[in-house]
This record gives structure tokens, C-alpha cells and sequence, in this order.
């Protein structure tokens, strides 16, 4: 991956009317990124990429290869787009062939066709959707369709592709094959992508760097790996990954922690972002891989007693759910493997607990003012 920025955008901002979508929005995506957008619906990721392709008008500057966009017409740019919208994107009465060669057709270069057959092929067996090639889009599935439409993009192997959201529809075993040729596909081509997903497992696979969207403002930008541990806001630690939250004052503490009355009583934390007062009300998390029971509680420094009231089998993992006298929620833990407890011992009262390392305690809620604990125990 190239050092080079291949997207930078600055100070850039969105008004419909009396809302605000994007506000003040600086990132830059270094050339042959994999960069994903994240965030809650309403958040302003399609819109961002909507303001990338110069499909909206927008406040701030967008530069392409230190190019700035405005300069250069839509139609002249080398990017790809994947809609959200993928049905209207589609011809109905070309078939997925001369679909996918359209997009050949938008760019200058002169191929043979020979050339064209072969990278449409390739791109389509790559697809899994070599069977529809003298179909039309009304012959096919929604799934197929979003395909020929990501066909029809990377085959251009743009220098910049964005993508709305791309493996939306499609089943979960497709999902997952999808999600390695793309990142396959990517890589190979040395592209830029800005890779939009609701989908957290999806945005933690792919990411070289990942960006978390809040209410049209940026929370935090980072390595998937750094978001997930390090997460800069109690939004972002309650938005990505599974986390399970506790609202509390903080009390008293030392160098980088602090000891914080929760509803279940005291729990050493570890601060995470600038200092916190005392009494300040904030959000703890802790994630359910971290939370031990029965033996695995010995000698942890948050140790609590519990009811455990349910488990579920996921295949690798295994879920169990927690009560504790003052929660209105269950804790849950997860761990690798099958059951080592079931329904034998649902109702029974064992200790339950967790490492002080473990446990965050945030000195900054949300970039939203209007954020609250409350609101954000709901995230």
C-alpha cells in the first residue's frame, strides 16, 4: 500500500434545508486503502460518498490525487461507484454482458473485443454469476443484480471505487465469499476503496482503516484492531462490537484509572480518553469475551455474584447470560467452544468478573451534543 493520499477531503460539510447531514468531516484515504464508513442509519455515509462522486453539492474540499474535484468534470473522474440503489442502476433492456460492458465503454481506452469478453468473464466467474451472462436484469435475483453492478464497476478498475453498502442483500454464505474476493479484488487492482457497510464483521474484516460516523460528524478514525480496544468515545465502545455498558460516577483513582460506582456497586476501571472528574457520570464497558465465571472469576479485580439465567450455541462460541441484583439487563460472556455449563445449572448463583485492563471507563460520551447516557446505553 502506497504512502500517497489518494482522497483527501476537508472541513467538508452537508445542509438539506434546517439539517445538517455532514459536519466538518477531514479524512484522508492513502492510495490503494481499504477504507470502511460506519455508523448508525442517518448517520451520513451514503451522503459522503454521494459528495465524493460530485453527485451533491456540498461545503469543503474534496481532492483526488491532490486534485481538487471541482476542477475536473464527474465525467472525467476515475471512480467507481456501487449504489445502494443498484436496481436503477441498471439498464433492463441490456443483459448482464452488455451491462457490464458499459462500463467498459465510459472509459477512454481502447479495447479490443477480445479484451472486453476476456475481463468480463473473469470478473463475472469471479462474481459467481457467469450463468446470467445473456440474461437480463429482470430474469435475475435482487443478490444477482447487485453483482452485475459490481461487475460493471470493478471491471473498469478505477483508481478510486466507492461502494454503497455492496453485499447487502445477498445470503450469508454468499456474504462471506464476497467479502474475500472483494478485498481479493482490491488488492489486486491496487485501488482505492470507500467501502460503506452497516455490517460490523464485515467492516472489522475488510478495514485498513476504519471510520466511525455519528450524527454527520466524525468519532473516530483508526485500525479496526485500535477501534475495537481503543475506542476514543463511549459511543464508539458501545457501537462496535458486542459491549456490555454500566452507567456510574467516578469516585477516586490514580494514574489512568479510576474506581467508579455503578449499579452493582464499585468497579476499577481504566480511563479511557482525557481525565475524569469526580462525580462525573459517564459510561463502563466491558466486552463479553472478557467476563469470566465461576473459577475463571477467581482472583479478578471486578468479581460480582450473578444468577445464570441462559446460553446459546453459535457454533464457535458460546453465549451465557447473566443476572445481577440492580441491572435491568443481562450480562453476557462469550467464550470459544461449547457449553461448559447448561441447563442443568440455569438458576444457580455463581461469580462472575472481570480485569480492571479490561474495563473502560469514558471521559468523553460522543462528537454529538445532544449524547447522553441514556441514549447511549441504547446504541
Amino acid at each position: 500500500m502506497s504512502s500517497e493520499t489518494a482522497l483527501s477531503i476537508e472541513n467538508l460539510s452537508k445542509h438539506y434545508s434546517n439539517e445538517t447531514v455532514l459536519r466538518d468531516i477531514s479524512l484522508d484515504v492513502e492510495t490503494g486503502e481499504f477504507c470502511v464508513v460506519m455508523g448508525p442509519s442517518g448517520s451520513g455515509k451514503s451522503t459522503l460518498l454521494q459528495s465524493i462522486a460530485g453527485l451533491i453539492e456540498y461545503e469543503g474540499t474534496i481532492r483526488i490525487n491532490g486534485t481538487p474535484v471541482e476542477t475536473v468534470p464527474v465525467e472525467e473522474r476515475d471512480l467507481g461507484y456501487v449504489f445502494q440503489e443498484f436496481e436503477d442502476a441498471l439498464f433492463p433492456h441490456k443483459t448482464v454482458f452488455e451491462n457490464v460492458a458499459f462500463g467498459l465503454h465510459q472509459q477512454d481506452a481502447d479495447y479490443t473485443q477480445s479484451e472486453i469478453d476476456e475481463r468480463i468473464d473473469e470478473v463475472l466467474e469471479l462474481l459467481a454469476i457467469s450463468h446470467t451472462r445473456d440474461d437480463l436484469p429482470t430474469e435475475l435475483s435482487g443478490g444477482q443484480q447487485q453483482r452485475v453492478e459490481l461487475a460493471r464497476q470493478l471491471v473498469r478498475e478505477c483508481d478510486i471505487v466507492l461502494l454503497d453498502d455492496p453485499l447487502a442483500d445477498l445470503d450469508y454464505k454468499l456474504q462471506k465469499r464476497m467479502e474475500l474476493e472483494v478485498r481479493q479484488i482490491q488488492e489486486e487492482m491496487n485501488s482505492t476503496f470507500v467501502y460503506v457497510t452497516h455490517n460490523q464483521d464485515q467492516a472489522l474484516k475488510l478495514a485498513d482503516k476504519l471510520v466511525i460516523l455519528n450524527q454527520g460528524r466524525i468519532e473516530q478514525i483508526g485500525h479496526p484492531e485500535e477501534v475495537y480496544y481503543e475506542p476514543a468515545s463511549a459511543f464508539v465502545g458501545q457501537f462496535v462490537g458486542d459491549s456490555n455498558g454500566f452507567i456510574g460516577n467516578a469516585t477516586h483513582g490514580g494514574d489512568d484509572t479510576v474506581a467508579v460506582e455503578t449499579e452493582i456497586g464499585e468497579m476499577s476501571a481504566r480511563v479511557q480518553g482525557d481525565d475524569i472528574d469526580p462525580n462525573q457520570r459517564s459510561i463502563t464497558i466491558v466486552r463479553p469475551e472478557d467476563v469470566g465465571f465461576g473459577d475463571a472469576a477467581v482472583g479478578l479485580d471486578n468479581v460480582y455474584e450473578a444468577t445464570f439465567v441462559d446460553w446459546t450455541y453459535m457454533g464457535r462460541e458460546t453465549e451465557y447470560a447473566f443476572e445481577i441484583e440492580g441491572l435491568d439487563y443481562a450480562i453476557r460472556s462469550i467464550k470459544d467452544g461449547t457449553p461448559t455449563i447448561g441447563n442443568e445449572t440455569i438458576g444457580e448463583s455463581i461469580s462472575i468478573g472481570w480485569d480492571k485492563a479490561d474495563t473502560l471507563c469514558f471521559s468523553t460520551l460522543s462528537s454529538a451534543s445532544t449524547a447522553t447516557v441514556e441514549t447511549l446505553m441504547e446504541v
